[in-house]
């Protein structure tokens, strides 16, 4: 008879699976293994047993790549799928240095120039900038500004290979600290040249030739990157005697993160030779340092790794434009594409991207266009990829919360406990994220169970959108929620049937009425209407300034000519006529604000449950406000009718953030 489990890999089951096969045996029968020598015997055994099926289970699990742990074997693995996980990512800023130059015979030099390598200090960490970086001087004041310097933490390293083909060599890059998205790769003909050819990253053979100059790049043990040369069919082959100049940042990633005091510790020199030390630098700093990260974690690869292969270096499907985009740009927080067939009405041949940054700013036009420039190299020929801004929607919440005096009386430890609560919430569902959806049940029970004082939890909720006016363009501007708005039930005063407003604006000023701040809101039959506050009575200026569908949630405000928003209200270049009405005109275009951004609070009708309207809509939660108070004080009315406050959001609202888990890279400000 054989042992009856075979599959146990308890020590305590192989054990017993032992002494029951021995029992089987007649020499055996009616011995009494606990109590004699054999016992331990057996548990020798046993181990063995067990240690060698721990050992095959743990070997097994490290070949395929969801079971295995080890970093080495995940990487190696990932390398079959010709994925190269991100390294470590030095820190960077953003700063605006203006030199102070010397006049010489009168006159200031034409420029001046600053020489790659360490260029500031901030903290602990030294900054550097990877190349020359020349500014024009000004012929009057002989001030030469270096505006959106981008300067970037660590120590600025260079390590060479003498090329040796009788040997296995392999070309590492010595530092496990090293961010590879700073390697540059140069090959000398000999020790002695100062001529070098640059040799360009590259992940597929298809378009190398025999002198391609090309390298690739794989993650080899202990987390150091290994540079690979072609064999002179897909790439240039090195022969025997060259030299390999491998330069990069060795940095301390995430740690440089959050410096703002910078020191110039660099020289200048202008183009007449004379040299600048630091005092004749004044240093602004426009972003403080950020985006450091550690390397990609082993979950990370994992995850990435088999995505990006299904890609197959080829966009067909809108996954595949949201795979490369994040490879391709990897201060990509999160990335979603859809096909413009998608859209009602449709438009075909063309893809969109959305892209949420890691910065949380929107791209700048040259990053948009460079990015969809990269991925037209994997697009089909007919398809045009288009980078746009995430559709924002924010959630306004006012958290009401009862507690038990008897169970606790201290309400500002409460206080921070629910929003402890949210924080945790927020990290759990992923919110701010594409694909999101609120569900004010999973939101109502955090903060329920945030504190065990709290007996009872009330939640007014509404939605905010801001619509983005062109500066006196009359057009007509249209946002939707994507959900179905309130309908207020219907009131019957002197004969006539009224509805209250579930929508209202923030304050604007049009170019027929530039002196008196003016709100849009619903009648509640579907139109907008355009109103003033004189006192306490509303003046209204237009009944149908507007349309609103209450059950897709979409408004489209105008035709209308906006000339100012909230904050940024025209001081100048307009004529006011009349003070108590605000009619005028404009008189100078020059004069008036840009970058206008009108509020525009809702009230849904379903406030369990909050979809995206569009695949490119972020549901972003505004930080809740929090009221405390002891159990029996009656809570406020959970519809928020004639209590909207638009004017609270004229700035961008602070949104609950969740923190980042990989995938950081470089960002796209207004430095780069």
């Amino acid at each position: 008879m054989q042992p009856n489990n075979l599959t146990a890999l308890d020590f305590e089951d192989i054990k017993a699976s032992i002494k029951s096969y021995l029992r089987t045996r007649d020499e055996f029968t009616d011995y009494d293994f606990d109590g004699s020598a054999l016992s331990y015997l057996i548990d020798t055994l046993a181990y063995n047993s067990y240690y060698s099926a721990f050992n095959a289970n743990m070997a097994l699990n490290e070949v395929f790549l969801p079971s295995a742990t080890v970093r080495d074997n995940v990487v190696n693995i990932a390398k079959l799928l010709n994925y190269v996980p991100r390294s470590i990512v030095s820190s960077k800023a953003c700063l605006k240095l203006s030199l102070q130059t010397l006049q010489t015979n009168g006159s200031y030099p034409s420029s001046a120039t600053i020489k790659k390598g360490a260029i500031a200090s901030g903290g602990n960490y030294i900054f550097n900038i990877l190349q020359d970086i020349t500014a024009t001087v000004d012929v009057t004041t002989g001030i030469a500004v270096f505006d959106n310097v981008m300067v970037e933490e660590g120590s600025l390293v260079t390590f060479n290979y003498v090329v040796n083909t009788f040997g296995n060599q392999v070309f590492k890059v010595p530092s496990e600290d090293a961010d590879i998205s700073t390697l540059t790769v140069r090959v000398k003909p000999n020790e002695s040249s100062t001529n070098s050819d640059l040799y360009s990253l590259t992940e597929t053979i298809t378009d190398l030739t025999a002198t391609t100059r090309a390298y690739f790049l794989s993650e080899g043990e202990d987390m150091r990157y290994e540079v690979k040369f072609g064999d002179n069919t897909a790439g240039r082959a090195l022969n025997d005697g060259e030299v390999v100049v491998l330069e990069y940042l060795v940095t301390s990633g995430a740690e440089a993160n959050e410096v703002t005091n910078f020191s110039i510790i660099t020289t200048a020199t202008d183009n007449l030779q004379r040299s600048y030390s630091s005092p004749a630098f004044t240093v602004e700093v426009k972003e403080k340092s950020q985006l450091g990260a550690s390397a990609e974690s082993v979950e990370s690869i994992k995850y990435n790794a088999p995505r990006y292969y299904s890609s197959q270096y080829r966009a067909v499907t809108a996954q595949d434009y949201a795979l490369i985009t994040k490879k391709i740009y990897s201060n990509a927080d999160a990335v979603v594409a859809y096909g413009g067939d998608s859209l009602n009405p449709p438009i075909y041949g063309k893809v969109y991207i959305a892209i949420k940054t890691k910065t949380g700013s929107l791209l700048n036009d040259a990053t948009k266009k460079s990015i969809s420039t990269d991925l037209r190299k994997y697009a089909m020929a007919s398809i045009d990829p288009v980078i746009i801004d995430p559709d924002d929607i924010y959630i306004y919440l006012k958290v009401f919360a009862q507690y038990d005096p008897g169970t606790s009386s201290n309400t500002s430890d409460i206080k921070s406990n629910i929003q402890s609560g949210i924080n945790d919430w927020a990290t759990q569902t992923q919110i701010n994220n594409f694909n999101s959806t609120f569900r004010s049940s999973a939101f109502e029970k955090a903060v329920s169970l945030s504190d065990k004082s709290i007996s009872d939890v009330s939640v007014q909720l509404s939605l905010l959108r801001y619509i983005k006016p062109i500066t006196n363009q009359t057009n007509t501007y249209c946002i939707a929620t994507g959900s179905e708005l309130y309908d207020s039930n219907p009131s019957n005063t002197d004969g006539n049937c009224k509805k209250e407003p579930i929508l209202l604006s923030g304050t604007f000023r049009t170019a027929d009425r530039p002196g008196v701040d003016q709100q849009f809101e619903d009648d509640g039959f579907g139109n907008l209407r355009t109103f003033y506050n004189t006192g306490n009575k509303k003046v209204y200026t237009n009944n149908a300034a507007g349309t609103v569908n209450y059950l897709t949630g979409e408004i489209c405000f105008g035709p209308i000519n906006v000339i100012g928003a909230g904050v940024n209200i025209p001081t100048s270049g307009i004529s006011v006529t009349d003070t108590t009405t605000g009619a005028g005109s404009v008189i100078d275009t020059d004069a008036l604000p840009t970058d206008l951004s009108i509020p525009v609070l809702f009230i849904p009708a379903n406030v369990s449950t909050i979809p995206s309207s569009t695949p490119g809509t972020i549901i972003n939660v505004i930080t809740p406000e929090i009221t405390v108070v002891p159990v029996g004080t009656p809570p406020p009315p959970t519809i928020p009718l004639n209590s909207l406050t638009p004017g609270t959001f004229n700035t961008t609202p602070t949104t609950i953030t969740v923190g980042d888990i990989g995938n950081a890279g470089v960002t796209t400000s207004t430095c780069f």
